[in-house]
């Protein structure tokens, strides 16, 4: 097996790990524009209906 150079190593795994932290923020915030669009259809419904439904409890 043919051994790498220890600085090619390091930027490999610089690179790994910028990948993994920018999916975990991509995701983070698909998570964030999904709790928008229910929160803002909740305060839609609740416009809409009056007074019915208006004690909508979300857990988050």
């Amino acid at each position: 097996m043919t051994q790498i150079p220890p600085q090619f190593a390091a930027q490999l795994a610089l690179n790994r790990q910028n990948v993994a932290l920018s999916v975990i923020k991509q995701n983070a915030e698909q998570d964030q524009a999904v709790a928008n669009i229910l929160d803002q259809a909740v305060q839609n419904a609740q416009a809409a209906s009056g007074s019915r439904g208006g004690n909508v409890n979300i857990l988050v």
